[in-house]
């Protein structure tokens, strides 16, 4: 199977997952969206939460389409959950099983290569019946420096993953979780990340993050993150972050790549944010060596509803195969939430 087929596969699984069709074929009631909860007579049956989702005026005239449109897809996405989740026992509270989907739409222009478009979708499935905490992710994420701004770099189509995921409920001051799943290169991979949190003073946490990863393609990765982050006041944060990649199937082989940067990023309302600093790239072989550097300005806000979002993304980089030109770019991005 082709990449590109794969990756169809895995959305018409995802679409089909959460279509009208199938939430109402998984419903033990004629309708989706009963007035009253029917409780489950089998070891699979379903009773989702009533939840009414149409809106009228007081004259019986319909409103807020977006809005219904939002609260169906989110229940669906629940009673699918509920549903995968009755496999593994008998169902407890209807609010327990639960998906988040996050749909975004990238517009990227950089400077010498005009506009791009990148639609991408994140969703994580939480099963409490599933033993050892289990959860289907279904990403786009990659095992990178910073995979948010590696867009920027990468013209092909991001790349998608489906995993289960088991999060080991442990008494441990370390956090683990392993994933087994499929990538659209196509691979099949195993993974394993553990993190950990310091608290350096009142105001200071140190975090650290190492994801090893192997697939029978791509073979081993590792990331090392270390973080530190510092509160100057209620509303202000100031953030050091370090990153070191290894992947022993890279195309072009350079030993480790390496990142740094300081960042600042300030909350200017409930739902209004905007974050700034500065990027810099290296690499070990032929020699420890920066590789590029930049700045970058990120707003993020809520509009029209508190479930959209819109980030405006500007960066001046600096490349050391580019003779050290500035390279501007932006993104312009979109981003839905839905589930519970």
């Amino acid at each position: 199977m082709q990449p590109c087929q794969f990756k169809w596969a895995i959305g018409f699984v995802f679409y089909v997952m959460i279509s009208p069709t199938m939430a109402d074929n998984l419903s033990s009631v004629d309708s989706p969206y009963p007035t009253a909860t029917v409780p489950p007579t089998t070891h699979n049956s379903i009773s989702p939460e009533p939840t009414d989702c149409i809106h009228r005026d007081a004259e019986g005239r319909f409103l807020g389409w977006v809005d219904s449109q939002h609260c169906l897809l989110s229940n669906r996405t629940t009673m699918t959950a509920q549903w995968f989740d009755s496999l593994f026992g008998h169902w407890h509270e209807p609010n327990e099983a639960k998906i988040r989907l996050r749909v975004i739409n990238d517009i990227n222009w950089i400077e010498g290569e005009g506009l791009s478009a990148k639609l991408r979708f994140r969703a994580s499935a939480v099963l409490p019946n599933a033993r050892k905490r289990l959860r289907l992710v279904v990403s786009d994420d990659e095992d990178t420096l910073h995979p948010e701004r590696n867009q920027l770099n990468n013209p092909q189509e991001p790349k998608t993953s489906a995993a289960i995921r088991w999060i080991p409920d442990t008494l441990s001051r370390v956090k683990y979780s392993f994933d087994i799943g499929v990538h659209s290169t196509p691979d099949i991979f195993a993974r394993v990340r553990a993190q950990r949190s310091w608290r350096i003073s009142d105001n200071s946490v140190m975090n650290f993050t190492e994801t090893l990863r192997y697939g029978l393609k791509e073979e081993t990765k590792s990331v090392s993150q270390l973080q530190i982050e510092r509160l100057l006041n209620d509303k202000t944060v100031f953030r050091w972050g370090n990153a070191l990649q290894y992947w022993q199937d890279e195309p072009d082989p350079v030993g480790l790549r390496w990142s740094e940067d300081w960042s600042i990023l300030h909350r200017l309302a409930q739902q209004k944010t905007i974050s700034y600093g500065i990027v810099v790239d290296g690499v070990q072989q032929p020699h420890w060596q920066v590789e590029s550097d930049g700045i970058f300005i990120l707003y993020r806000q809520s509009f029209w509803r508190h479930w959209l979002y819109y980030e405006i993304e500007p960066h001046l980089t600096r490349y050391r195969d580019q003779d050290w030109d500035v390279v501007s770019a932006i993104i312009f991005r979109l981003e839905a939430n839905f589930g519970n």
